[in-house]
């Protein structure tokens, strides 16, 4: 029984060891390198690594690569050899005194990266990128270090820098009431050079040429590399009737220099009813507080008494996929989170939101079978709320002590949850979960002693 004893106590000592194990984080100074380059010519660049004192000792190698850009997002991403086959690549320019570094806790070494530019470089830029990651046969946690990609962007300097584009393609997404219309525009560096700041301007027509609608997204962060496409999202969020209608897509430069113009039809075969406008209102304990969007899609009254101290309350459009809905549940496309506040209301809030078309569909044209439900992410589960509906006034009204994800849902049973997700059980950190079975497992086999 001792053995045993033991034996568990060790088993269940490692299990929370390993949840609990941090992860390596290695910093990287001199992690991008943009430099304007002269043909024939060496250049030395400095670079260090370190990692911190209670971090593990750990053993990293140094990669060259070449320069690609993930479709979506245009993150940058490393390159095989047998991948880079771009004219512009620098991957054969770079070396290092070594391909790996051993780091001991709390270690910093400094190295250099030597970038030799060939006479005949050509014109317009050149790149490559270098993965610093643990190696394959490091011990101790390197398998769970992070890994640094350092871009490497070169100039040359005296030639012809060519900044151009083209839109090799553009769609527009599902047309869903309450969601934005992504129309999706893919830009693909036609010239010589990276460029900064590309900006997608999208602009919709009716039959007649006439613009109702327009859009534009924030200035790219991230340099789009010659040769490499990069796909922008951008949302239309104006009201449309059943028709066909024309996008126009256009990417340009922050100068406002024209990269390239594409467009493509669309139809729309319900009315389109565009997501409602985020609200906020300071909830306060001594009187009713309203919180309505300037639409009124949705209406929320706290009464007094409702919080013990002032808070300031948003309700948002909620644009990600929802959680499965409960077994035998539809979900309906309206859907909002409600924020800012921490816990149980001391008194219910009444909502009252508006159902469109497209939840009345769910619901097989029955307004009678909507109702709204609240998704608990603490618990992993929906719950439907008593739902009180106006056909008349195509509303659906529901009081709630707690608040969270909303939506509109068709075919469930009120009073009803489900859904329950999966992952780790709501409640402490399964280390201390673990530390406390240690603790009663010690104890009832201490007793049976």
């Amino acid at each position: 029984m001792k053995n045993s004893y033991w034996l568990l106590l060790f088993t269940l000592f490692l299990v929370a060891v390993f949840i609990i194990s941090p992860i390596t984080a290695l910093k990287v100074e001199g992690a991008k390198v943009l430099l304007d380059v002269k043909p024939g010519t060496t250049y030395i660049f400095p670079m260090a690594v370190s990692i911190k004192a209670d971090d593990s000792a750990s053993e990293y190698s140094i990669d060259i690569l070449g320069f690609g850009q993930t479709l979506d997002a245009g993150m940058y991403e490393g390159l095989s050899a047998g991948k880079d086959t771009s004219p512009y690549s620098a991957r054969s320019f770079i070396t290092f005194p070594s391909s790996t570094i051993r780091l001991q806790p709390g270690e910093r070494k400094e190295f250099n990266a030597t970038i030799r530019i060939p006479k005949d470089v050509g014109v317009g830029g050149r790149y490559a990128v270098v993965l610093i990651h643990p190696a394959a046969t490091g011990t101790g946690q390197a398998s769970f270090a992070t890994a640094v990609l350092v871009p490497v962007m070169l100039t040359v300097e005296g030639t012809k820098l060519v900044e151009t584009g083209t839109i090799t393609g553009v769609s527009v997404g599902e047309v869903i009431a309450g969601k934005p219309i992504v129309v999706a525009t893919t830009l693909q560096n036609t010239g010589n050079h990276h460029y900064y700041g590309a900006i997608n301007q999208v602009s919709v027509r009716d039959p007649s040429g006439r613009e109702i609608g327009s859009a534009q997204s924030d200035p790219f962060a991230r340099a789009v590399i010659p040769g490499q496409s990069v796909r922008f999202e951008t949302q239309l969020t104006t009201g449309l009737p059943v028709g066909t209608y024309t996008v126009i897509s256009r990417m340009t430069l922050e100068n406002g220099t024209l990269l390239g113009e594409k467009s493509s039809t669309f139809s729309v075969q319900e009315e389109y009813i565009p997501p409602f406008e985020e609200a906020t209102a300071t909830v306060v304990p001594d009187r009713e507080t309203v919180l309505r969007t300037s639409g009124g899609e949705i209406t929320i009254t706290f009464p007094p008494g409702a919080v013990l101290a002032d808070a300031e309350v948003t309700v948002s459009p909620y644009a990600d996929t929802l959680p499965a809905p409960p077994s035998g549940a539809t979900a309906g496309t309206t859907a909002f989170t409600v924020d800012g506040l921490s816990g149980i209301l001391a008194k219910p809030a009444t909502m009252v939101v508006k159902y469109n078309p497209a939840d009345l569909q769910a619901a097989g044209g029955d307004a009678g079978k909507l109702s709204l439900a609240r998704w608990d992410r603490v618990d992993g589960k929906w719950t439907i709320l008593p739902t009180t509906v106006n056909a008349g006034a195509s509303t659906l009204t529901s009081s709630t002590d707690r608040f969270g994800t909303i939506a509109v849902m068709a075919g469930a049973k009120q009073g009803t949850s489900g859904g329950k997700s999966g992952g780790f059980l709501p409640g402490p950190h399964p280390a201390i979960m673990f530390g406390a079975l240690a603790i009663f497992a010690a104890v009832y086999l201490k007793r049976r002693r």
